[in-house]
């Protein structure tokens, strides 16, 4: 006679939904929120502190009749940077925890990718709100560009937020993809891997010459645009997650 669980026991068998599995994820790489969201909030305010004293500093010291071009910083910038070093953590540290827990490859990268989203849409609409704070106060009222360094950062702040948000995807896109090389293969794919891409800018470089074709790439770039080049980064951000799946979907547990 085959034994037919009860209710609790059928529901504890049943699967989890995806939204539940893609959210334990989710938690899993916010468990630390210093290395994400606080640390760079911090250094962020620090630099912008730092630089609006030492600014307003050298613009006191300029007599009332003097002219003083605007101080153009751009220390913003380095959330870009910062995020392509979380992706590379957060991949190296959580992917082995999850498969662990229990977590599927697929669920884990649903995962990093709502994490990705969401951090690079916090960190665009900071930064076009902060760009836009800083144009409205005339730099902070000394002439200080920390944020709006760049044409599209003094437009409307929706062409700004989805500048960032793009930048702030290729990153994280860029970050998965290195990360997933070395949880599977540690140094030596690292080494193979940065390799690769010198060779590949350098080849794609050359045969850009040969063909004389730069006029014709710097043609494209000026018809784009700033947003619409930006745009074009998601082929480069989607290549970068689908590598990373195609890479981690062999990857163990012992080897992250």
């Amino acid at each position: 006679m085959i034994a037919t669980p009860t209710a609790p026991e059928a529901l504890a068998l049943a699967p989890r939904p995806l939204t539940t599995r893609v959210g334990t994820t989710v938690r899993l790489l916010f468990a630390n929120p210093w290395t994400p969201v606080f640390t760079p909030l911090l250094i962020l305010g620090i630099i912008l502190l730092m630089n609006l004293a030492i600014w307003g500093l050298v613009r006191a010291n300029i007599p009332a009749d003097g002219e003083m071009a605007e101080g153009v910083n751009g220390g913003a910038f380095f959330l870009f940077v910062y995020m392509l070093v979380v992706a590379v953590q957060s991949i190296n540290q959580a992917f082995p925890l999850a498969l662990g827990y229990g977590s599927t490859r697929r669920d884990f990268l649903l995962g990093f990718g709502v994490f990705a989203v969401l951090l690079s849409v916090g960190y665009a609409a900071l930064i076009a709100t902060a760009a836009w704070v800083e144009e409205s106060t005339g730099g902070w009222g000394i002439g200080l560009q920390f944020f709006s360094t760049d044409a599209i950062w003094r437009s409307e702040w929706l062409e700004a937020f989805g500048f960032g948000t793009l930048l702030m995807l290729l990153f994280f896109g860029i970050g998965a993809a290195t990360a997933a090389v070395y949880v599977r293969w540690r140094a030596l794919g690292m080494y193979v891997f940065w390799a690769g891409l010198v060779f590949l800018g350098i080849g794609g470089a050359a045969l850009v010459t040969v063909l004389g074709a730069w006029e014709q790439v710097g043609a494209f770039f000026v018809w784009a645009g700033v947003l619409g080049t930006a745009g074009w980064s998601l082929v480069i951000t989607a290549f970068c997650a689908v590598a990373a799946w195609v890479i981690l979907r062999r990857a163990t547990p012992s080897q992250g």
